[in-house]
């Protein structure tokens, strides 16, 4: 096979050098279509794209869907309108400046891609979802894979463990600023958040069984609404029962919290940053780690503490501990100091140092 002209390896070097100082390079988010459906963890990634589109990135959304729905109708017209390409149909091609964004649910598409030239990144928003999508024989070193974001310690902490020399970025997500107070009274309602039915169920039934008298307070399961209707339940509700063990940050109970909301949350299986006030739980949400607790015990006495105007005021009070953490400005900051001061200039010097190692004639790349 013959060998490049040292003349050509420095033309390509220097043609991706300039890529990326100019902002001419890709940065693709490979993205699954939830059909219309909310989804914390697409809001993530497309809120991150959002950020660096209007920074003058060039950005664009991968999918392999036939019939692509997108998050126009949950999330709104400023995110559907960001470039959207099927990766089978649209042969989409990528350079080696140019950035594949991948969440981690996405293992075969790790595997699929390894051959590519571009720069390859693992988005981890669930920690648990590396052990469940992950084959046993591949880790993200034999996938050529050395960079990950993150959203939490835990999971910093999680991926060391899992894989040497992984580099780690983090940023947190946000909540978004539709979640805020409103000036009507709450109402005597009781939401749920969870993902499985079945979470649903040991709730409301027991609740009913056990205390016949509260058999008038009703419960609303809140899946699958559209996050304008979802923020406006929050608002309204005196209650708000969250459930995800397997979550890695937990979205729900800030937004309940902003929307001044009583939250009470399971202790899911691995705490996130703001869970944790030192050795203890964070005082803003009522914790609870056992159903029958909280069906026998734990929720009929709130509920007749709110209809006697007995609950104590320092529930209310640290409800409004985490108002200012979280927040956009915040995700943007770290959007910008993970993926443009870190990545991206990471990947500017990479490129400088090769052009070095060619202009001393310590590197020979074959054809």
């Amino acid at each position: 096979m013959a060998k490049m002209t040292k003349e050509r390896m420095l033309e390509i070097v220097n043609e991706n050098i300039s890529k990326i100082k100019e902002k001419k390079f890709n940065v693709f988010f490979f993205v699954l279509d939830t059909k219309g459906n909310p989804s914390s963890a697409l809001e993530y990634i497309y809120k991150t794209a959002k950020v660096l589109n209007d920074k003058g990135y060039n950005v664009t959304m991968l999918h392999n869907e036939k019939d692509f729905v997108g998050v126009g109708d949950w999330l709104g017209k400023e995110y559907a309108e960001l470039k959207h390409s099927n990766i089978e149909k649209d042969n989409v091609e990528t350079s080696p400046s140019d950035f594949l964004f991948i969440p981690e649910i996405f293992a075969n598409v790790m595997l699929q891609t390894k051959a590519l030239s571009c720069k390859r990144v693992v988005i981890v928003q669930t920690a648990e979802h590396i052990t469940e999508f992950m084959p046993a024989s591949h880790t993200f070193n034999t996938l050529n894979i050395t960079d990950a974001i993150i959203t939490t310690e835990a999971q910093r902490r999680r991926l060391n463990s899992y894989f040497y020399g992984i580099r780690t970025h983090k940023v947190s997500p946000s909540v978004r600023d539709i979640f805020k107070d409103g000036k009507e009274p709450k109402k005597l309602l009781i939401n749920i958040v969870s993902k499985e039915q079945s979470d649903i169920n040991k709730i409301v039934k027991p609740f009913y069984w056990k205390n016949p008298m509260y058999k008038w307070v009703s419960f609303r399961d809140l899946r699958g609404l559209p996050q304008e209707m979802f923020a406006n339940a929050l608002r309204e509700a005196a209650f708000t029962i969250w459930v995800d063990d397997k979550t890695s940050f937990g979205y729900t109970p800030l937004e309940a919290l902003r929307c001044g909301a009583i939250t009470i949350g399971k202790i899911p299986n691995e705490l996130a940053d703001w869970m944790e006030q030192g050795d203890t739980l964070c005082s803003s949400i009522l914790w609870f780690d056992s159903y029958d607790d909280l069906t026998s015990t734990f929720l009929p006495n709130l509920v007749n503490g709110w209809i006697n105007d007995t609950i104590p005021e320092e529930i209310y009070t640290n409800g409004k501990l985490l108002d200012e953490t979280y927040t956009e400005k915040q995700q943007e900051e770290e959007i910008e100091q993970a993926y443009i001061t870190e990545l991206f200039a990471h990947r500017l010097k990479e490129f400088e140092e090769t052009k070095a190692d060619i202009e001393n004639n310590r590197l020979k790349i074959e054809e």
